[in-house]
Parts: C-alpha cells; structure tokens; sequence
C-alpha cells in the first residue's frame, strides 16, 4: 500500500508540474497573441537579414518590439546613405533599376521617401493565428506580385523566360517586402555581396551589430564604402573569417549553441544573376568554438595556414584572404583535415591529442572505442622506438604509401615487440579489422596520420635529441620502396 500510495503522489506531481508548464506555455502564447507586433523571424534570409538591421539600428533586442515608429525613423536615417554614390554601387547588386539605382530616376530622394513610406503604410499588427499568401511570413495576404527590382533574386516583370513556371515575380507581402530593402546594412562585400543567415539568434545579432556599427563608422567619418567590407575576395575564407571572429569576439558558450549557418554569395544583376551557397556543419562550428575552449587558437591558425599552398611564399599582406584554403574547403565538403595536424618533415603537431580527438568526434563521427585503440597502438609503437632506438621503423612508417606495406609494417613491428619479451600485443584481431582499418584499404591513409601524431606528439622533444640516430633515418632518393621482406 505504501509503495502503491509514494507512486500516485509521484504520479499526481509529474502531471501537476506538466500542467503547470503547458499553461505557462499557453499564457505566453496568449500574450505574444495579445501583443501587436510587427515582426517575427521568416526563414527567409533576405527578410530576416532585413529585420535583424532594423532591430540593430532601433536597438530593439528582437523583432516582436519593432514598432512603426522605427520604421519611419530607419528610413529617415538611411535613406541619405543609400544616395551615397558608394552605396548605390552595392546597392546596383540588390536592386536592379529602383529609385536610387536607376540613372534615369530623378528626384531619387523625393521617390525613395515615397516609396518605403507607402510600404510602411500598408504593414499592420501581424496575427499569428491568421494565414496569408505571402511566401516568407505565410501570415498577410498579398496584393502586388514583387520583382527583382525590390526582391534579390526573383522574377523580372515581362522577362519571364528563365524564371520557374514563367513567373513574373514573387507573392511578397509589403512587411517583407520593406524589411528586405535594409538586407544590405548587413550585407559583406566579397566582389559579389555575401548574406549570411542562421538559426542562432546570438550568430545574428552579434554579426548584424558589426555591420550596423561599420556603417555608424562610415557616417562618423563622412567616409562612406558602401556593404562592410573587409578586403576579403574568396567567400569560403570570408565565411570562416566571420565565424572564427564572431566566436573569439564574443563570450558566449559556443560549444553548445548548435547553429545551423548559411551563406548566400550573390549578385542580382538584370543579365547574369548568381548565387552560391556555402553551408556550415553544426558540428564544424562546435569544433571551431571548441578551439577557443581549449585555448588553441594559435595552434588551430597554424593548421589553417597549412592549408594555403605555398604560404612561406605568400606576400606579406592580405594576400592570404584571396587564396584558397583546402582546410576549409574540406571541412565544408565534410572530408577529414587530419594531415594538416601533422608536419612529417619536421615531425611536429599542431594542437594536441584532446583537440585532434574532439575534431574525430565531433566532425568525422569517430567512435570513442576505435580512438582507444588508435591511441594506445600509437603510445606503444611510441614507447618500442624510444625503448629500441629503432628510428627507422618510424622512418618506414612515414614512407609507406599503400595499404599492403603499412600493413606488414606494423606486423614487422609486432615480430620486433616479441623479440624484446613484450607481453602485451600491438592490437588484437578485432581491433585491427574493427578499429584500425574499418574499411580495409579505403581510409588507411587517415590511420597512418593518426598513428603518426600521436607518435610525434609523444616522442617530438625525444627525436630532436637523438642526433646519433640520423645516420639510420632512409634517404628517400635511396630507398623509394620499402622491403616487406625481412
């Protein structure tokens, strides 16, 4: 009875604590409900790009507090700025043939006043439980079809041949339509414009904040250089660029923030519109805040910097931000950066074994058990050269550039271990086919890497003192093979 009884009040509580919840939930729901707001968040990078610069320029902390006040007052504001002979450059990319961009238009200022103030006329409290046409919000209905002149990357009126169905344009509500025209406060310039967009409100607001502020710089200044810009060229190093700084900038626990990252590189010009999209794995933008937490910057940027080809040759400069990077690029194409922990001629690492083993985790989906196995046969070849002085086993291990002599390596090492009376063996049955080389000759290479560094990591300091042994490292131009016969 008493155990019957402890359950029905554990029960009864469970429920009471989930009813208390669903209320609280609905209570605010009834308050956002209640509220007349403006804005909330689309999905469209566009509209929600224009909506993060208004709340920066307003110094709103979200769009539900976005009022029509600050609408007229961002119009006021940045109007003059879109005159701007610079600015009308960048804006030529986003709208095509508008008031500021076409050279016939006159009065400009008179018709961009009047055209953002009738779009400001026409946007009302936003109901969420009302559904409407419109392609973004999904909540006003629509009475004008847009087109590329208003909207990026849409339908151009009576130049219909290359859109989707023949479309002319898009069903643009005017609330989505006004937010887009500020999308370029937090636009990049990289030759072609970048627009980033996440799910992560900290992303958003910490990088709208930048740009906002660089246009306040701009103003201050009387310098005006249109979208923000940085001298970056190669839209991959600009996306890393802007992530890595956000994340060193900014002290957030960025570990656990999960963002999902876009970045749309575009121009929308009337002839030869383009558009390129990089996406960032959740799980790359953890490792990279992971590098923060382990303080490896330092270590992580020398990495980078083995990606670029030739950087000793690189001029001193920005030179680098126009190069191509084949670390980032592999970590946006989701194939392992491994080899770029390791300097063989040197026989160095960058970082550790806790940031490499975090990346294998995090990134490449390694499971804890083939990484136990990985870094107890690299610790105990570690301790058979030390103990032995057998460089050149480690030479041969660097060497071997196929599967089969890797393989008999590692046996012949073995061969060597049970001469020395070791009792313990390198790996057994199950681990070499389960957790060295899971897919048998396919991936081998990253083994050998791994192995690799953690040999170098255990035994660099060793090596340089052993200049007695350099007489038994293998020339290359001597020995290209090497024996598995022995």
């Amino acid at each position: 009875m008493r155990k019957n009884k402890l359950l029905i009040e554990i029960v009864s509580f469970c429920f009471i604590r989930f009813l208390f919840s669903e209320v609280k939930d609905f209570c605010e729901w009834k308050i956002i409900m209640g509220q007349d707001f403006l804005y909330t968040f689309t999905g469209n990078p566009f509209v929600d790009a224009g909506i993060w610069a208004i709340c920066e320029w307003s110094g709103k902390k979200k769009p539900e507090e976005i009022k029509i006040e600050d609408l007229k007052e961002i119009v006021s504001d940045v109007v003059p700025i879109y005159l701007n002979s610079e600015w009308s450059k960048s804006l030529y990319s986003f709208f095509p043939n508008n008031p500021v961009t076409n050279p016939s238009v006159k009065n400009k200022n008179q018709r961009l006043h009047e055209y953002l103030e009738s779009l400001i006329s026409q946007i009302g409290p936003l109901d969420i439980s009302l559904s409407g046409n419109c392609v973004t919000c999904g909540r006003r209905n629509v009475e004008q079809v847009r087109t590329k002149t208003e909207i990026p990357l849409i339908g151009s009126g009576g130049m219909i041949n290359y859109f989707p169905s023949g479309q002319s344009g898009a069903d643009y509500c005017p609330a989505c339509t006004f937010a887009v025209q500020f999308s370029p406060l937090v636009s990049y310039s990289c030759v072609k414009l970048l627009l980033l967009h996440s799910n992560s409100e900290k992303v958003m607001h910490y990088w709208a904040e930048r740009a906002v502020k660089d246009i306040q710089r701009q103003i201050s200044a009387n310098n005006y250089t249109g979208c923000y810009d940085e001298g970056y060229k190669n839209p991959v190093n600009a996306l890393f660029h802007i992530i890595e700084d956000t994340i060193l900038r900014y002290e957030e626990n960025w570990v656990t923030e999960n963002p999902s990252i876009n970045m749309y590189h575009f121009t929308n010009y009337i002839q030869g519109p383009d558009l390129d999209i990089y996406t960032v794995p959740t799980p790359v933008f953890r490792f990279l805040a992971y590098v923060k937490q382990l303080d490896q910057s330092s270590e992580w940027m020398k990495i980078v910097r083995r990606g670029y080809f030739n950087w000793d040759k690189i001029k001193e400069g920005d030179e680098y931000k126009n190069r191509g990077n084949s670390v980032y690029i592999n970590l946006l194409k989701g194939h392992s950066i491994v080899r770029y922990f390791i300097d063989n001629k040197t026989r160095q690492v960058y970082g550790d074994w806790e940031l490499l083993e975090f990346y294998l985790k995090e990134v490449r989906n390694m499971g804890d058990k083939r990484l136990g196995t990985l870094k107890k046969v690299g610790d105990s070849i570690s301790e058979y050269i030390k103990d032995t002085q057998n460089i050149k086993r480690l030479n041969q291990l660097e060497m071997a550039n196929n599967f089969a002599t890797f393989r008999n390596l590692l046996r012949f090492i073995e061969k060597d271990r049970i001469k020395e009376g070791s009792q313990d063996s390198l790996f057994t049955l199950e681990e070499f086919m389960e957790d060295l080389f899971p897919e048998g000759v396919l991936g081998w290479r990253e083994t050998q890497d791994l192995l690799l560094f953690r040999i170098y990591e255990n035994l660099h300091n060793w090596l340089v003192e052993q200049d007695a042994l350099k007489s038994q490292l293998i020339n290359e131009e001597e020995e290209t093979e090497i024996s598995l016969e022995e």
